[in-house]
């Protein structure tokens, strides 16, 4: 096995946003003796990583070094704050790394930290395809990155660790909190190692375990199939639950996100026609049938973000016309540092 070691770091580049990056940097900056900047992306910098603050603003609270970049193989500041001892680390960054990039840096010193148990779950939006698939384990790696589309996520592991997941973990929220602990860890641990002076085995992915689940946009992608099975319904809801707007479907022709779901247990086993009726409310929320039973769901939302829980009618029905649906499972959202698009188009 080839082993690496990172000789004489002394400053740490952070690459992309999300409250990992958040939680990282401002250790960086109080608990050790590196030297650190962050580039970002529009995107990132806007987005909230807890605390009720962007991301932009956690940084310049901190007085912690970053830069805007759109395209991180153009930026003139990074050739000019890479130092030869210099180690980069990207969280969910918004760009692929050309190779000219990469090479910036020493041999195998750009890094991507991927939270989830390689070689499953390669792709995006992990944790709203774990709750969909039920999936109760997860783990953190870091990846040498070759550079180029070609090589995306293709390259030598060199730190990993695999966990279980608490089985109350709901919503993607729920898995955040949970997850941001052990990755935080994971991250201080090898920080330490590599002033510890540690050698790294490179050990390669094995791709004949690899499943691949594409990025996703709620806004496009979370569209409610009012014919799948109640607990599929469910799954499907919880999955785009906060911090994401929720689930959506219609109501009167009008847009609706739904969240906070719960399944219900019934004396009747509901058929299909039943599907997205409303059948009871109260302080609890919305009771509405689905093929095999009822869901309790507690926060009905419009497009404009207000709660409609109190004008829904009893008897009223949620539902997602054919052509959206397929325009929903046809949309194959890409991010880059500005926002989302169809892959399509």
């Amino acid at each position: 096995m080839t082993k690496i070691k990172f000789l004489k770091i002394d400053k740490i580049i952070l690459f992309g946003g999300a409250r990992l990056l958040s939680e990282l940097a401002q250790y960086l900056k109080t608990e050790t003796d590196f030297e650190s900047v962050v580039f970002s992306s529009s995107r990132h910098l806007k987005e909230y990583v807890g605390g009720g603050s962007s991301l932009r603003e956690v940084l310049e609270k901190n007085n912690i070094k970053y830069y805007n970049s759109d395209n991180i193989n153009k930026d003139a500041n990074l050739k000019r704050e890479i130092t030869r001892n210099s180690l980069g680390l990207a969280i969910g960054a918004s760009w692929v790394f050309e190779k000219s990039t990469v090479n910036l840096f020493q041999k195998n010193y750009l890094l991507d930290f991927m939270g989830i148990d390689l070689p499953r779950y390669d792709g995006g939006a992990h944790y709203t395809w774990k709750i969909l698939n039920q999936s109760k384990i997860n783990g953190a790696n870091l990846q040498i990155i070759k550079g180029g589309e070609e090589t995306f996520h293709r390259g030598e592991v060199i730190k990993s660790q695999e966990y279980k997941l608490s089985e109350d973990l709901k919503r993607p929220i729920d898995y955040f909190k949970f997850i941001i602990k052990k990755e935080i860890a994971f991250l201080e641990s090898f920080l330490k190692e590599v002033q510890a002076g540690k050698e790294f085995g490179l050990k390669k992915l094995e791709e004949g375990r690899m499943s691949y689940f594409p990025f996703l946009s709620t806004k496009n992608n979370g569209l409610i199939n009012w014919s799948w099975f109640g607990k599929e319904i469910y799954l499907f809801i919880n999955a785009f639950d906060s911090p994401y707007a929720g689930a959506s479907t219609f109501l009167y022709k009008e847009k609706v996100f739904l969240r906070d779901c719960t399944i219900l247990k019934t004396e009747e086993n509901f058929h299909s026609f039943c599907s997205g009726l409303v059948i009871r409310k109260s302080e609890s929320g919305i009771v509405v049938a689905v093929t095999g039973g009822a869901l309790l769901i507690k926060e009905a939302i419009d497009d404009s973000g207000n709660k409609i829980n109190g004008k829904i009618k009893l008897g009223s029905r949620f539902y997602t016309p054919y052509d959206v649906l397929e325009k929903a499972i046809n949309f194959e959202a890409s991010y880059d540092a500005k926002g989302v698009k169809n892959k399509k188009i």
